[in-house]
């Protein structure tokens, strides 16, 4: 999905460059992550359909329908809006859709629908993020050599590691990592978290499913996300590297790169 033109957005004050891309991975039969783009409102996302669940592929398909609405009808509204007020509406739609696919196919009391989502809306100078579930988003600043995750990890291992109970190493390789404490579908009313981040000419920013930062190291990500100027490339880098790693779930990416 190539991204390598300039954006420029009503609501965001700086230009950036794109690409989102999924893959299978190595080992698996199908795919259920989903990429979310749409540049013009500044809007993007990853989802990741719960692989445990009937539907699950289902699931992150009608989060890939659904959370681009946003875009649509809420963020035309915001011109004028701060990005914590911003931050509300996303947080309020994330947890709409949620609920609405909870009462669409587990309200029954058998959960048969599930996916994570990790977004994040480009407004004013700020990255708004949201989140429900176990996909991240990460900042990579201009000038630091580290990625910094902006997200929790909405699993029993991300709220160990939040306690210091456990590290985040630790987490990486727990079978708690795979019991999730949020998700879209989850019993309503949902509980999806909100982040703003101030971003500057060349900072980057990613979105990613655990089929990504599960199976790569963080610092392997950030040298990646560094190794070149064209978005797709990047793109493929990473998702080549995670099947390189074993490929062990299915991959989604989303990279931005906020330009000089």
């Amino acid at each position: 999905m190539d991204g390598m033109c300039i954006m420029k957005t009503e609501n965001f004050k700086l230009e950036y460059k794109y690409a989102g891309l999924v893959d299978i991975g190595s080992i698996r039969f199908y795919n259920q992550d989903e990429v979310i783009l749409a540049p013009e409102q500044g809007l993007f996302a990853v989802s990741d359909g719960m692989g445990g669940l009937e539907r699950g592929g289902e699931s992150s398909q009608y989060v890939k329908q659904a959370f681009p609405l946003v875009a649509e009808t809420c963020i035309p509204l915001l011109s004028t809006a701060s990005p914590e007020d911003a931050a509300g509406v996303l947080r309020e739609s994330l947890q709409m859709i949620s609920d609405g696919l909870y009462r669409q196919g587990n309200s029954e009391g058998r959960f048969r629908y599930g996916a994570t989502l990790a977004g994040v809306l480009l407004h004013g100078d700020k990255a708004v993020f949201v989140c429900l579930g176990d996909s991240r988003g990460y900042v990579l600043p201009k000038y630091k050599k580290n990625l910094v995750q902006v997200t929790n990890d909405m699993n029993m291992a991300g709220y160990l590691v939040r306690k210091g109970e456990m590290t985040k190493e630790e987490a990486k390789d727990s079978p708690f990592s795979s019991q999730l404490t949020a998700f879209v579908g989850m019993p309503a009313p949902a509980t999806p978290e909100t982040f703003v981040v101030d971003v500057k000419p060349g900072d980057r920013i990613l979105l990613c499913s655990d089929g990504l930062h599960g199976m790569v190291p963080e610092r392997e990500i950030a040298q990646l996300m560094r190794s070149c100027s064209n978005p797709d490339r990047i793109c493929q880098k990473l998702i080549d590297k995670a099947n390189e790693y074993g490929g062990r779930d299915n991959i989604s990416v989303v990279y931005i790169h906020i330009t000089e």
